[in-house]
C-alpha cells in the first residue's frame, strides 16, 4: 500500500475527511486572507452608507466562498484521479525535485534574466513581465 492510499484511507469519507480538508484549507488560506480581510473591514468601517458596506462585505464573502466551494466539491474528483497516479508518485516527486533544484540554481546564477527579457518582447509597451 502506498502512502497516498494510506493517507486517503485514514482521512475517510465522512466527517473526518471533511475536517482534514477544512483544516488544510484554513492553514493555507489564513495567511493570505488576513491582510485582505483587514482591508475590507477598514473599508466597511469607514463607509458612509450602510448599503455600500453591505455590498462590500457580500462581495468579499462571495469571493472567498466560491473558490472554497470549488475546492471542496472538486476534492473527491481530484482524489480519485490522484489515486491512479499513486504507482508513479516516487518518480513524479523526483522529477519535480530535480525541476525545483534546476530552477533554483538557474535563478542563483541569473540565467533567468535572458528568459524574462525574451518574454518581455511579447508584452505590450510599458507592461512589466513580473
Amino acid at each position: 500500500m502506498t502512502r497516498v492510499d494510506e493517507l486517503s484511507r485514514r482521512a475517510g469519507d465522512g466527517n473526518a475527511g471533511g475536517f482534514v480538508l477544512g483544516l488544510a484549507l484554513g492553514v493555507l488560506w489564513t495567511p493570505c486572507a488576513g491582510p485582505v480581510l483587514g482591508s475590507i473591514l477598514t473599508l466597511i468601517a469607514t463607509a458612509m452608507h450602510l448599503t455600500w458596506a453591505g455590498v462590500l462585505l457580500l462581495s468579499y464573502a462571495l469571493g472567498a466562498a466560491i473558490p472554497m466551494l470549488a475546492i471542496g466539491y472538486g476534492g473527491r474528483y481530484a482524489s480519485t484521479r490522484v489515486r491512479r497516479l499513486s504507482p508513479y508518485t516516487t518518480g513524479i516527486q523526483r522529477a519535480f525535485g530535480v525541476l525545483v533544484i534546476t530552477i533554483a540554481v538557474a535563478t542563483a546564477l541569473q540565467l533567468d534574466t535572458p528568459v524574462v527579457a525574451w518574454i518581455s518582447n511579447f508584452l505590450p509597451e510599458g507592461a512589466s513581465p513580473l
